[in-house]
């Protein structure tokens, strides 16, 4: 569809090996008091990152997109690799983007909401963030349960985007965004994630985010 174009696709931290043992840090997950999730009422970030990341690939096959993964099944390759493979494959291509997946957390368990992150300074992944935000915006309106999806500005309100010195937003050679798809410790939040139908507004969103990106 895109040609000379290729979006790297990132789904944070590790998984469930072949065992069922999660191969991230223990912060990467959150046994909530009621509710099923993973694993009785575990969430586990990483396999929920593969989740929505799986559905954006199957979205992009169907278009034809280019993408390739810096993630593996289930094994929390190092930001290191994930960087070096985006930045040595992209050098083959015109055009291409990050969009790295996450779930966020908060100590008191109580924060909720949709957030993005780009490096520091006014760069290219602000306006790929601009969409993006825009998209998931406009999307959730789709879908009862997406009207509860809380949309997180900067703590000015004036920005989309927040701004963090992220390893793979720094050091890759594209723009890049990290998406943090709502709190995975509060229990409503992780509620709405565990429903298809979110994961599929949010997989359609970041779609339509590499879509709109590249016809712009």
């Amino acid at each position: 569809m895109f040609p000379n174009t290729i979006i790297f696709i990132d789904a944070g931290h590790g998984g469930l090996n072949r065992a069922g043992e999660y191969t991230t840090a223990p912060s990467k997950m959150f046994r909530h008091a009621r509710g099923t999730f993973h694993q009785g009422s575990t969430f586990f970030e990483g396999v929920w990152n593969r989740a929505l990341t799986n559905q954006v690939m199957r979205k992009l096959d169907r278009l034809g997109i280019t993408y390739m993964p810096l993630h593996h099944d289930y094994l929390d390759n190092s930001l290191q690799h994930r960087v070096d493979m985006a930045n040595w494959y992209g050098k083959k291509f015109q055009r291409s983007l990050v969009i790295s997946t996450h779930a966020n957390a908060f100590t008191n368990h109580t924060a909720r909401g949709f957030e993005i992150y780009t490096s520091p300074g006014t760069t290219e992944s602000d306006k790929v963030a601009s969409i993006h935000w825009n998209n998931v915006n406009s999307l959730r309106s789709l879908y009862a349960k997406g009207t509860s999806i809380t949309m997180r500005t900067t703590p000015s309100g004036s920005e989309h985007d927040n701004e963090a010195n992220f390893y793979i937003l720094r050091k890759t050679n594209m723009p890049a965004i990290l998406v943090e798809h709502l709190f995975f410790d509060n229990y409503e939040d992780a509620m709405l994630l565990m429903d298809d139908n979110i994961i599929d507004l949010f997989a359609e969103a970041q779609v339509r985010t590499i879509i709109e990106y590249f016809t712009a």
